[in-house]
């Protein structure tokens, strides 16, 4: 009987060590490109030469707001407690998808509105749906968006109104 013991606790131990190497082994397998000292990137513009001047205004428009442009989508919003179990699902529906600005309080937390500015891109029929998709998660978190379009760009004393009374609306 203890021999049999003996012979059963051995077997555990081999296994657990073949197990083991085998888990090792699919952990250390290479993925491709990181045998390369250097990666293939370089730098780009993060806006373009349009959203650059649209910028400009914006911070004239609203110095006491900090703006940030290109932001994801999943770095201001997430799926509530009401997806239970679905968050996973939720975050995918919004995932790679950004806002062109964020205009956020002095507080450096707070999310004030949501800005896009709009091209003869978002004419597609594939665009608009997208950007359905965006207004209604953003809506649903209980942010505004507000959507300008580049070729009729406001001026700075309209992009303030504007902006101003969908902030007193909102959070007032």
């Amino acid at each position: 009987m203890v021999l049999g013991v003996m012979v059963l606790v051995a077997l555990i131990i081999l296994m657990s060590i073949i197990g083991q190497r085998r888990h090792d082994t699919t952990k250390q397998k290479p993925v491709r490109g990181d045998e390369l000292p250097i990666w293939p990137f370089e730098t780009m513009p993060i806006m373009t030469d349009t959203e650059v001047l649209f910028f400009a205004k914006l911070q004239q428009a609203v110095p006491e707001y900090y703006i940030f442009s290109q932001v994801q989508l999943s770095r201001i919003i997430h799926p509530s407690e009401e997806a239970g179990q679905d968050k996973h699902f939720w975050l995918n529906r919004i995932c790679r998808q950004s806002v062109d600005y964020v205009l956020v309080d002095k507080d450096a937390q707070t999310t004030l509105l949501a800005i896009e500015l709009d091209d003869w891109t978002h004419e597609s029929a594939t665009r608009v749906k997208a950007d359905e998709k965006k207004d209604k998660a953003l809506a649903s978190a209980g942010i505004p968006i507000l959507r300008f379009h580049a070729e009729r760009m406001p001026s700075v004393s309209i992009l303030r109104h504007d902006i101003k009374t969908v902030i007193t609306k909102y959070f007032d």
